[in-house]
Parts: C-alpha cells; structure tokens; sequence
C-alpha cells in the first residue's frame, strides 16, 4: 500500500471510535515485527522514531528511507511519524526524509514558549501537507532518546487555548502515564480534555505497561493514538537473550515474532483490528 498520512489514520480512527497504535522501532526487526503484527490483524499504525532510535539506526534521512520503503511494502495503511521532535529545523529535516507525521515536543518550555514554536512546527507541517501533534502537560518516566522531566498533568483551560492559538492535527496529553513501562490513566481528567480540546484527537505516551481495562476505557473517552515503545523493545531484548549459537540471525527472527505478539495484543487492546 502507498504511505499514508498522519491526519489521514487519525480521521479514521475518529469516525470509528479506535485508536491507532504508535510502535517506536531502533532496528529492522522490530519494525519487521510490529508489521508483522498490523498485516496479521489488518490493523494500520504510526510507525515511529524517536530522537534516541534515529541516532541508533543512523540519522533522519536512513530511518526516512528505511520507514518509506518498509510502509510502502506493508499491506496495511502506514504513516511514518517523527516523535518527540524537539526543534524546527528537525520537523524541516523529517519533512526532507519523507515522513508523513510530526510531533513537536515543547512540553518542557514555558507555556509562551511551547505555543510560539508550536506555532512555528504548525506552518511547517501545514505546509508539507502533513499532521502535526504537539504536547502539553509533560509525561514523566525513562525512555532512551526522550528528555524527561518531573511529569505535569495537563490543564483543560490551558489545552482548550493551546489547540485554539495552534490549530494543531493532535495534542499528546498528561492524565498520568509515563514513558517506560508504568502509569495509571486519570479517565475523569481525560475525558474533561476531550470536551475542552472541541474533540480534538488525543494520544496518549506510555502506552507500555498500562492495564489493558485503562487502555480500553481511555479509548472511550477520546484517545486516537496511543504510543507504545518500552513494551516492544523489552519483548524483543528478551527473545534474543534466550537464543543461543553463533548464528545471529535465527535470534533476530525470535526477537522480530516476540515483538510481533505483543503489538498485536496492543492493537486488539486499541479496537484497531480490522481497520486497514
């Protein structure tokens, strides 16, 4: 199938009340491995790099080539989404590359500060033609590549002026998850979001770890998009541990089918199945 766009698989996922599933991937196998996982279910995802997996595979402009060929092969609707872009000239330069999805992340800067320069990410992405996401608030926890600070819930007043001055595709909330494998989801903050962001589709970070009940309910109450990193590398890093001989490869075969289990399990968890 062609490469599709972020705005694209967020629309979709709106009309049917699922959220899409956000694999971050470091190496071929993985990737292999949550596709692996979207064709078996007919599922489409965001295929994701972070600034930490971009530096492992080689740059912007490989994990753009590699992204492209890898989304136009799948058989199920792929974007190619930067995550946690933290500065213009990286949106301009994963623009370059070919990805289909932005997120700037000034979740650490002053208010004033995050709305001026997700401003300035907006008019890039709007035009390249692609969806931008932004965050507000700030999810805490530890995950390689991210900068990570004490987490700060999001405010529904302030969300409502932040989508309002931003006009942005999406908006990555804090309602109490965290990047890594932990978190619980504050469904009544969530849902107060959804109402005052004018149903704006939401994504939730740290999407690893959490209770399959909360993932679901948090579905109900607006997430589109849900970002899952810690769970699929931590499958994988098993599997080639347990592999023995001097034969790399059968160990990164092991580990491409482990992480192809656990993302078709996040994908049932997002109602996405089905929906390529």
């Amino acid at each position: 199938m062609p490469l599709v766009g972020g705005r694209e698989l967020l629309a979709a996922a709106e009309r049917g009340a699922y959220a899409v599933p956000g694999f971050n991937v470091s190496n071929l196998e993985i990737a292999l491995g949550v596709l692996d996982a979207a064709e078996s279910r007919h599922a489409p995802i965001f295929l994701q790099f972070n600034p930490g997996n971009l530096e492992h595979v080689g740059g912007i402009e490989v994990a753009g080539v590699l992204g492209r060929l890898l989304a136009t092969r799948a058989r199920v609707p792929v974007a190619l989404h930067l995550d946690h872009g933290g500065s213009t000239p990286t949106l301009r330069a994963a623009v370059q590359a070919g990805f289909t999805s932005l997120m700037f992340d000034g979740s650490t800067f002053p208010l004033d500060r995050n709305l001026r320069e997700t401003r300035e990410a907006y008019a890039i992405a709007l035009g390249a033609g692609v969806a931008l996401e932004a965050e507000l608030g700030h999810v805490g926890g530890r995950e390689p590549g991210i900068v990570i600070s004490e987490a700060a819930l999001t405010d529904p007043a302030v969300a409502r002026r932040f989508v309002e001055e931003t006009r942005v595709d999406s908006l990555a909330v804090s309602v109490g998850t965290a990047h890594g494998m932990a978190g619980d989801v504050n469904l009544a903050l969530l849902r107060e979001l959804r109402v005052a962001t004018y149903s704006l589709p939401l994504v939730l970070h740290g999407g690893s770890g959490v209770l399959p009940r909360d993932l679901r309910e948090a579905v109900t109450a607006g997430i589109r998009k849900v970002n899952i990193s810690s769970e699929v590398h931590a499958a994988f890093t098993r599997a080639i541990g347990e592999a023995r001989g001097g034969d790399p490869r059968p160990a990164l075969r092991a580990g491409r089918d482990a992480v192809a289990v656990v993302a078709a399990d996040r994908i049932e968890l997002l109602g996405a199945t089905q929906r390529a």
